[in-house]
């Protein structure tokens, strides 16, 4: 420690620190009391609630888009023309709304209005007794008058609860016709629906208010049932919910005190997400530090001259700091950071260090992130599907719950490189790649296995659902169409399937034997959709 008595700073310490010790805490701590708590805090749970409804917004319009998605694809095997034919769109319909987590009923009416088919969760169809005419429905006449598929506003039910249900529709037809309409029903009360789990989710782990509202200012959705359907009052409230002004969030006047709110518009209707928190829960905390910072600040003016010289033997302090700091760094602890506000000589080494730690880190993030990602399609490649295949095998084993593997391969990939290039090739394959992304769920995991190769991993899904994802898949490539100098390129899929339900005796201690298993047990349903003629689905069949 001799370096630190012989130092000039040393000397300046025990030469001023009597003096400034009022003007050195004092003077931050008055600033830091009355101007950078309150506005720090603010701004903080400004960005934070921000952050939470920008979130919801999106989760919420991506749910709403992917009905749209599915309703046009349901609509689609749905047909009318005969007894037959009708029940066979019964049994789609019904083995549809079963698996999803979006749709809770539905109905299929004809042009006129009037209802073919009835379907309610958990009763599955229900056998209509009597004429039912609801062409007075905006879903139904909506997508009649537009050709287009559509979202309707918010329905309070008839039944004792009052849910709040909203409609996806879409026309159905049979040979160019249009016959009837398809109209699917989401319960946004319903328990095992995504749009009610996601917002009990996110109120549960947040203060404050969450609700959504439409651009008239009508409650929609609440937690409090009793408040769906009220209208806001506050007209400072209702002008950012009718103005188009993005995510945004203020402070406002309300009877029952200062409130700040935030506010997320969804793209795909005028549905707003409104967070609220008042002002007394946001500044509760800030209140504590204040007092806190206030008794400190008088603790240490009266004891500061005290204690002078034993505070500039503290300088040693950072010294250890920054010790301690480089031994984790070297041990591999990439997210440590040194907190330290002290004398100039030590925030340069200080600062370069922390930046330091910061750029390893990023660049370590995007090294793994790339190790894990194929470099052409943007999916997840061979390495990252191996780490999740086997983790997601050790829990449907545990828990005895289904997972489908689907294996894809490109028919005649080879003629495409020949005859367009292998640039126009890697185009069919991202393409490829952004239906796999587009068609599955968000749990769901499509992976580039190798070459025109691909796997996706379909958690909690049966075969007969694993079938439904991949019909979906093989049609929508079909359709892609990629403009070329020599011609447009078309491609379809074979598409191989298996699950876990066709392994047998399969524990904990096997599962690197079942995982092979399973891959071949795909990879021989691939072989047979090839063998009859490609472009097909089959499913492993056990022998």
């Amino acid at each position: 420690m001799n370096f630190i008595y012989k130092s000039k700073l040393f000397k300046q310490l025990i030469g001023v620190i009597g003096i400034l010790v009022i003007l050195a805490i004092g003077i931050p701590g008055a600033f830091n009391l009355f101007y950078l708590t309150p506005h720090f805090v603010k701004e903080r749970y400004h960005q934070v609630m921000l952050n939470d409804v920008d979130f919801l917004a999106s989760r919420l319009d991506w749910n709403l888009s992917k009905s749209l998605n599915d309703i046009v694809f349901l609509s689609q095997k749905i047909e009318l023309s005969t007894p037959e034919k009708l029940k066979e769109s019964g049994e789609a319909m019904d083995v549809f709304v079963r698996s999803s987590s979006i749709f809770t009923g539905g109905v299929v009416t004809d042009t006129e209005g009037i209802v073919k088919l009835f379907y309610s969760s958990p009763q599955g169809l229900l056998e209509l007794k009597q004429k039912s005419n609801i062409s007075y429905r905006d879903y139904i006449q909506a997508p009649l008058r537009s050709k287009q598929p559509y979202l309707s506003d918010v329905i309070k039910t008839s039944t004792s609860d009052a849910s709040p249900v909203i409609f996806a529709s879409n026309t159905v037809a049979e040979n160019g016709q249009i016959t009837g309409v398809l109209a699917l029903s989401i319960n946004l009360w319903n328990s095992s629906n995504i749009f009610n789990s996601l917002f009990q989710g996110f109120q549960a782990k947040k203060q404050g208010n969450l609700y959504v509202v439409d651009g008239a200012g009508i409650i929609i959705y609440h937690e409090n049932r009793e408040m769906v359907g009220k209208a806001i009052s506050n007209q400072e409230i209702l002008s950012y919910i009718s103005e188009d002004k993005g995510s945004i969030a203020d402070d406002i006047s309300t009877e029952q005190g200062d409130i700040t709110a935030a506010f997320g518009k969804l793209k795909n209707n005028n549905w707003v997400v409104v967070y609220e928190m008042s002002h007394k829960d946001i500044y509760a905390m800030s209140k504590v530090n204040m007092d806190m910072t206030v008794g400190t600040m008088l603790l240490v003016i009266a004891l500061g001259l005290l204690v002078s010289v034993i505070f500039a033997q503290l300088i040693i302090k950072p010294l250890e700091e920054i010790t301690l700091a480089t031994e984790q760094v070297a041990a591999g602890d990439l997210n440590r950071q040194i907190d330290f506000k002290g004398h100039p000589d030590f925030q340069r080494v200080i600062q370069n260090f922390n930046i330091m730690t910061t750029n390893l880190k990023v660049q370590y993030r995007e090294l793994e992130k790339l190790s894990l990602k194929d470099y052409l399609t943007g999916l997840a490649n061979r390495r990252y599907f191996e780490q999740q295949f086997n983790l997601e095998l050790d829990r449907a084993c545990r828990l005895g719950h289904p997972s489908t593997l689907l294996m894809l391969d490109v028919d005649n990939f080879k003629n495409i490189n020949d005859k367009f290039g292998h640039l126009e090739g890697d185009k069919a394959l991202i393409a490829l790649a952004k239906v796999l992304r587009d068609s599955v769920r968000e749990m769901d995991l499509p992976v580039r296995f190798g070459g025109e190769e691909f796997l996706v991993m379909l958690p909690e899904s049966s075969v007969e659902r694993g079938r439904i994802v991949a019909e979906k898949i093989r049609e929508r490539i079909s359709e892609i169409r990629i403009i070329s100098r020599k011609g447009n390129i078309m491609f379809t899929v074979s598409i191989g399937m298996t699950s876990t339900e066709q392994l047998e005796g399969v524990d904990g201690s096997g599962l690197e034997s079942a995982g092979l298993s399973l891959l071949k047990q795909a990879d021989d349903a691939l072989y047979l959709a090839k063998s009859k003629g490609k472009n097909r689905v089959e499913a492993y069949q056990l022998s």
